[in-house]
Formats: structure tokens, sequence, C-alpha cells
């Protein structure tokens, strides 16, 4: 029960009943009874067109970047880019990924729009599973090599203020993560 979860969780019932109704609403669990919920099985093929949304989702944030990003924060995604490559051999997995993650961040506060960044989390169902795949990948030096290369392509569009190719290029990197799943 939601009681049950809350005492388990060490919290009031009210944000557990507030989270299992977003759950549900966005299709995640089904009510299967008065008081019981469960979690929704899907088919992979329906996972992976989530996935593909998310793709589309993150490529319009680069497009909107486009269109209003800073030099400011064209600076900082280079330092970001600077950081990684002289840091390349030295940093953890998950330093890695914060690394990638403020290149990202960057971009989501120059397209500022709130909403889109709430689709984009809502459908955001396999960043998770990336940071485990990427534990593999990451010994390969030309995986690592064209993550790189994305993040550096991605850059240089949105300093042209081109968010037809912001777009594209990030398109495509998200959908070379998945690929890998």
């Amino acid at each position: 029960t939601e009681r049950q979860l809350a005492a388990a969780l060490d919290v009031s019932p009210t944000p557990v009943r507030e989270a299992l109704s977003k759950l549900e609403h966005e299709g995640l669990v089904e009510r299967v009874g008065a008081r019981r919920l469960q979690i929704v099985d899907h088919p992979a093929e329906t996972l992976q067109e989530l996935m593909e949304v998310e793709i589309m989702l993150r490529g319009a944030e680069a497009r909107f970047a486009a269109r209003k990003i800073t030099p400011e924060a064209l600076d900082r995604m280079r330092g970001f880019i600077d950081e990684f490559v002289a840091a390349r051999d030295t940093l953890t997995l998950d330093q890695r990924f914060e690394t990638a993650q403020r290149f990202d961040d960057e971009i989501a506060r120059a397209a500022s729009n709130p909403a889109l960044r709430s689709l984009i989390a809502s459908y955001a169902i396999y960043g998770d599973y990336r940071l485990s795949r990427a534990a593999e990948n990451e010994k390969d030096p030309n995986w690592v090599d064209a993550r790189v290369a994305d993040h550096r392509a991605i850059l240089e569009a949105l300093a042209a203020r081109d968010g037809n190719l912001a777009e594209q290029i990030m398109r495509r990197h998200a959908r070379s993560a998945i690929r890998d799943l």
C-alpha cells in the first residue's frame, strides 16, 4: 500500500501518492485493485519508440539552443570538452558522465524552454542504462573519440547558430547512445 511504501521510504504518504499518480498518468504503473498498483509490462518495441521520442526532443532542444546560446555558454562548453580530453585517462566513468551532463545542461539552459525540458525528462527512460553500457564501451578508444567528436560538432553547430545542423548532430549522437543498449 501507499502507507507501507511511505513507511519503507521514511516519508509521508503524500509524496508517495503524488509519485505513484504521476507514474500511473505516464503509463508506467496501472491500478489492478483499489489499493494495488503494478508495473506495466511494455513491449520492447514501445520502449524503443519512447527512446526515439526522447531523441527527437533532444534534437529540438539543440535547435532552440542554437538560436539563443551566448558566447559565454559556448566557452564553458569548449572548456568541458577540453577538460575531458586533458584528463580523459584519469577520469572515472562517473566523472566522464558528469562532464557530458554539464555539456548537455548548457544546451538545456540555452534553449531556455522549461516545458521542453520537462518533456525530455519524462521520456528519459534510457539514461540509467547508458552508464552501465558505457562502462563496456569506454574500453574502446574509438567509441570515446566518437563521443568527443560529436560534442565538438554539436558545439560548432551551436556556435554557427545552425539550428538544423545542431538538431541533426544531436539526434545522431543520442541515437548512437541507445543503439548500444
